[in-house]
């Protein structure tokens, strides 16, 4: 019967050797047969993803597969003499081109069962593996992010499992199962609060890196870090764009006519800024080094202010007469009609 090493293997045709090898791993480390000791199932199981490994591993089959289908592959592939599935005769498993390919030819060889080396399979002398990043998303404020902050930060943080050691399986009443600390994995999650500093300008999208609170490491490896994405929220007040901020700024119209002194709020605190006498709404003024703080590579943004002219509420009789004065004495000029 021919079988689909894709679904298989729970891997679409478009994955690489890496998560090919991983999906097979996870999935050999399951249903080995020590692990499920007269287990019929298991070891059918088993049976099918050696196959299907076998196949995606080995780029000649990989190829051959992808490029006449299922059927065809197993009935005349190779020229016509079709797949030849590996050998699982009475005495075990002859996986050892698989395994070698896989865990390095080598590996120790250890206690077996149907003549398949368990320590071949999970370990043995291979090389140490530095464990996988694992990234984390924290969204944080405009302000903070000008002065900078420190965040605390409560996760799972992955670890190896303290009672299989990494192995994912233990001893049990001369033979072996899947840990059950970790459920076979390897690892546990254990919470953790860590603190994350967060350097000032920091722009939305960039990473912060804690080294070594990734996943563990295989093998004595290294662990991986850890990568926290930082997200900036909207700011009711200011918007950015690069190294620069933008505001809107009301202003009174007496202030825009005669002139004067105003404040303008910044991310620290409050600058003055002195507008002229007859200043058009919608004019857009600059206060130079009140935007995002300098860092090391980029200098200090400035805060580009736009002038939104704010009129007199409801006129009485007297102050409608003075309007009316101050528009015949002084028209305006470029107004539409």
């Amino acid at each position: 019967m021919s079988l689909d090493p894709y679904k298989v293997l729970g891997v679409d045709k478009n994955a690489d050797a890496s998560s090919i090898k991983s999906a097979y791993r996870k999935l050999a480390r399951k249903y080995h047969p020590d692990v499920n000791p007269n287990d019929k199932a298991a070891e059918d199981k088993f049976k099918e993803i050696s196959e299907a490994y076998d196949i995606l591993s080995d780029s000649a089959k990989k190829e051959e597969y992808d490029n006449l289908g299922r059927e065809a592959f197993y009935e005349r592939g190779f020229g016509g003499t079709g797949y030849q599935r590996p050998d699982f005769s009475q005495g075990g498993f002859s996986f050892e081109d698989i395994f070698g390919d896989l865990f390095g030819s080598g590996s120790k060889r250890g206690s077996s069962r149907n003549g398949f080396a368990f320590d071949r399979h999970f370990g043995g002398a291979q090389a140490p593996k530095k464990g996988d990043n694992v990234n984390l998303k924290l969204s944080i404020n405009l302000r903070e992010a000008a002065s900078g902050t420190e965040a605390k930060l409560e996760l799972g943080v992955p670890h190896t499992c303290s009672q299989c050691h990494g192995q994912g399986i233990v001893s049990s009443g001369g033979g072996v199962r899947n840990c059950p600390l970790c459920g076979g994995r390897g690892i546990t999650n254990r919470l953790e609060s860590l603190k994350v500093k967060i350097p000032a300008g920091i722009n939305s999208g960039q990473k912060v890196r804690l080294r070594g609170k990734g996943s563990p490491g295989e093998n004595n490896g290294p662990p991986g870090d850890l990568l926290v994405e930082v997200t900036i929220n909207p700011d009711p007040i200011f918007t950015r764009k690069d190294r620069d901020l933008n505001a809107d700024l009301p202003v009174g119209l007496y202030d825009l006519l005669l002139g004067g002194q105003v404040e303008v709020p910044t991310l620290t605190s409050r600058a003055q800024l002195k507008v002229p006498a007859g200043t058009q709404n919608g004019t857009i003024m600059r206060l130079r080094g009140q935007g995002m703080p300098a860092t090391k590579k980029d200098p200090a943004g400035d805060l580009y202010v736009t002038i939104k002219a704010v009129l007199p509420g409801q006129l009485s009789p007297e102050a409608k007469q003075i309007a009316a004065t101050l528009a015949e004495a002084a028209p305006l000029t470029g107004a539409g009609q």
